[in-house]
């Protein structure tokens, strides 16, 4: 899994040069996201600047860590959320993460170079998922789930599929998903609808998969409203495009 800071810069720009303030903030922030790691024996590998890397199943090992990965991801978003409620009764700026996450077969241990090393892991899976925490303001959505992580984790989240996407570098597309907190509500009506828009768009019929779209605003109590408008705007450009009569909806990503 990876995560990142949204709106660092009117946070950044609200502190200017009280860099030990943002500093404090940042912490507070990376409190707030590292706690539900640690909490479901999850292994930090990294931070780099207002980003993290975890993951679950290694050194601990976790036979459901698909499972264990999204519910942690899901309660980041959940004390992200309470650290930005504390943050703006106080004046300062909120804060707000996306995180993406994949599972797979990686290369796990101590790596580096000879006189510098730490434990790391390496492997396809773990490039996809960086791409897909780094397309979530693309799609507006919080967080992107892999293909992989979403068929073994299919029955115990409330998940949407969002896209059959083929990332920069990738030869081939794969579903993604991403998942909501439902919080008790019963979405399935919304997500009933939301199946059929996609079933609109790969029969290239756009101008009612857009239709569809904007009935769709406000569902999920309003947890995938930039999506839809995104989408709306997907629709009126597949519109203009020559595809091939085997297009199965395949969307190939020109930025990472």
């Amino acid at each position: 899994m990876f995560s990142d800071l949204r709106g660092f810069t009117p946070i950044g720009e609200h502190y200017g040069d009280d860099v030990a303030g943002l500093g404090q903030y940042m912490n507070g922030y990376m409190d707030a996201i590292s706690q539900p790691m640690i909490e479901n024996k999850g292994m930090i590998i990294k931070y780099v600047g207002d980003a993290s890397m975890h993951i679950h199943g290694a050194p601990i090992e976790d036979p459901n860590h698909a499972r264990t990965m999204v519910r942690v991801g899901l309660e980041m978003l959940d004390r992200v959320d309470e650290y930005t409620k504390i943050m703006e009764a106080k004046g300062l700026p909120p804060a707000a993460m996306g995180w993406g996450c994949n599972s797979g077969i990686g290369f796990i241990g101590e790596m580096g170079s000879t006189d510098r090393h730490g434990y790391d892991i390496l492997g396809d899976m773990v490039s996809t998922a960086a791409r897909l925490e780094a397309r979530c303001k693309a799609y507006g959505v919080l967080c992107i789930i892999g293909a992989e992580t979403y068929n073994r984790t299919r029955d115990d989240f409330f998940y949407l599929m969002l896209d059959n996407l083929q990332p920069k570098g990738k030869t081939v597309a794969d579903l993604i998903y991403t998942a909501l907190r439902t919080k008790g509500n019963d979405y399935s009506k919304d997500q009933e609808q939301h199946e059929a828009m996609h079933d609109l768009y790969k029969a290239k019929k756009f101008d009612e998969a857009a239709d569809l779209c904007k009935q769709l605003k406000g569902s999920f109590g309003g947890q995938m409203d930039k999506y839809y408008k995104i989408w709306i705007e997907r629709c009126e450009f597949m519109k203009q495009q020559d595809l091939p009569p085997n297009w199965n909806g395949e969307w190939i990503a020109t930025e990472k």
